[in-house]
């Protein structure tokens, strides 16, 4: 292996360990208000249920109770899979449930860089492309959500280098074989891009030991995805789940428009955005990328039109997003590299003899102070971005979207309801979805409002969550004074204080 190879490599292994060193204290976070809190959460009901109920109680770690009684078992079964193993380790806290995200969240390190280099771009601009996604709230916020961006980037890896050479190595066509499992395991997105990628190799392959290969275990993935599906929730919920997400909301084309960039302007630095379309111009006119750019703008076209309800509601959708800048910036960085510090041309030794002009040597010596230039340009950069995440560690948007939200789940998991309380009331707009606040009080949660206050079996003593960001529309007034405990925006208070009497048992 070359020298700069090899620096490559320890570059992506320290940039790698430096994002997980940066997560360490999340594992310790409780579930909380926030996306993470919600979906995340669920899997902690998972594994509690497959824990106390076994394996065909838990219908295959599905079950979600007490949030709701139908299990859950729309998407492939990695993340369950890995969170019934990670639900193993000592202790019984929430790490054992953040565990598989996270890792998955790294692999998206090595995999962008792993195909950007496929695609041949050199390490400079591999590292410097994935720093800039590495260095954005999108990606070191919601990346755990995002846990089938690793997979795909390495299958893509795997792909790309495939459709290059006519006799791959064994190493290389088992790497493709394992990414194509864990790619139709891991998510929906997983099996289209999958799907997408076979036939790309297909189409430069056509039939031969490495597509029959990649191609059985694609389809090995999809089949287990499916049997959990269907054998545990069936094909009816399923279509309703895709309906929902793509025309539940009935938004048009212009409130999705704006609300994905309201979305993504929050997510994505301004230099980030900046860059976007130049580099996805860059990518589609560079013959090595031009293809695959091609196929993964498309399949984020398709993913947040195509589903535009689901758009609409998550933040985090549009991510498939970060799959065109990785490439397109990339490319970019390579053609700004290209006019700084281009790459020596290849010397035979006739050639190298007749290197002996004045004029020549000065040619090299420009070269050389070029490539200083390049590499003096890279370490800057590289410092900026390493500042920038610094900021994004400790700054404003981890308290507003992780830190903040957190504390919903720290007040109600050190505040249990009273012996008798029957539902997790949540008052407001606020906790939206809170399976978090059924795993750690053990109750199906329930809006209480106006009309549910007399007319529900809610007793004074009952606590009721409010955010009082967004309290209920009924209050008369402030609840702040008679709260039991408040953390950050969020309050715990009794039904009395909210003017509920008891209605029932």
């Amino acid at each position: 292996m070359e020298r700069s190879e090899r620096r490559g490599r320890a570059a992506v292994a320290i940039l790698t360990g430096i994002v997980a060193v940066t997560w360490i204290p999340q594992l310790a976070e409780p579930f909380g208000d926030n996306h993470l809190g919600r979906i995340i959460g669920r899997y902690a009901l998972h594994l509690r249920n497959l824990q106390e109920h076994g394996i065909l109680g838990s219908h295959f770690g599905a079950d979600w109770a007490p949030y709701a009684a139908t299990p859950y078992a729309h998407h492939p079964p990695l993340l369950n899979l890995l969170t019934a193993l990670t639900g193993l380790l000592p202790g019984d806290g929430e790490y054992q449930v953040w565990l598989p995200p996270y890792l998955l969240a790294l692999l998206i390190v090595p995999a962008a860089a792993a195909l950007l280099r496929a695609i041949g771009l050199r390490w400079s601009a591999t590292l410097l492309a994935v720093g800039l996604m590495v260095a954005t709230t999108f990606y070191w916020v919601f990346s755990p959500l995002m846990f089938d961006l690793g997979p795909i980037l390495a299958l893509s890896a795997t792909v790309v280098r495939l459709r290059a050479r006519p006799e791959p190595s064994r190493r290389l066509v088992l790497a493709a074989c394992a990414s194509a499992l864990l790619c139709t395991l891991v998510s929906w997105p997983g099996v289209g891009l999958a799907a997408i990628l076979g036939l790309w190799l297909f189409a430069a392959r056509r039939f031969d030991r490495v597509t029959i290969l990649v191609g059985t275990s694609m389809l090995l993935g999809v089949a287990i995805s499916l049997a959990y599906v269907v054998g545990v929730t069936g094909m009816a919920l399923l279509g309703g789940q895709a309906e929902l997400r793509s025309s539940g909301g009935g938004h048009t084309l212009r409130q999705i428009l704006r609300r994905q960039w309201f979305f993504v302007s929050g997510l994505l630095p301004v230099w980030y955005l900046g860059a976007l379309p130049l580099g996805t111009v860059a990518g589609l006119l560079d013959r090595r990328s031009r293809s695959y750019l091609a196929i993964a703008a498309g399949f984020t076209a398709v993913w947040i039109f195509g589903l535009r309800n689901a758009a609409y509601v998550h933040s985090y959708w549009s991510y498939p997003l970060l799959v065109v800048g990785l490439v397109g910036m990339g490319v970019l960085l390579d053609r700004v590299m290209d006019g700084i510090a281009p790459p020596p041309a290849p010397h035979s030794k006739l050639l190298s003899d007749r290197l002996v002009s004045r004029g020549e040597d000065r040619g090299e010596d420009r070269g050389e102070g070029r490539r200083r230039v390049g590499v003096a340009t890279a370490v800057l950069v590289g410092a900026a971005l390493a500042t920038y995440l610094g900021v994004l560690v400790a700054g404003p948007d981890r308290h507003r979207l992780l830190s903040e939200p957190a504390q919903a789940g720290r007040l109600v998991a050190g505040h249990p309801p009273p012996p008798g309380q029957r539902y997790a009331w949540v008052a407001g707009d606020g906790a939206s979805s809170p399976r978090w606040l059924a795993y750690y009080w053990n109750l199906p949660p329930r809006l209480l409002t106006a009309a549910t206050l007399t007319s529900e079996p809610t007793r004074p003593e009952d606590l009721v969550l409010v955010d009082l960001r967004r309290p209920p529309e009924w209050l008369s007034g402030p609840v702040e004074a008679g709260a039991v405990a408040r953390a950050g925006p969020y309050v715990l208070v009794p039904v009395s204080v909210l003017g509920g009497g008891p209605t029932g048992s």
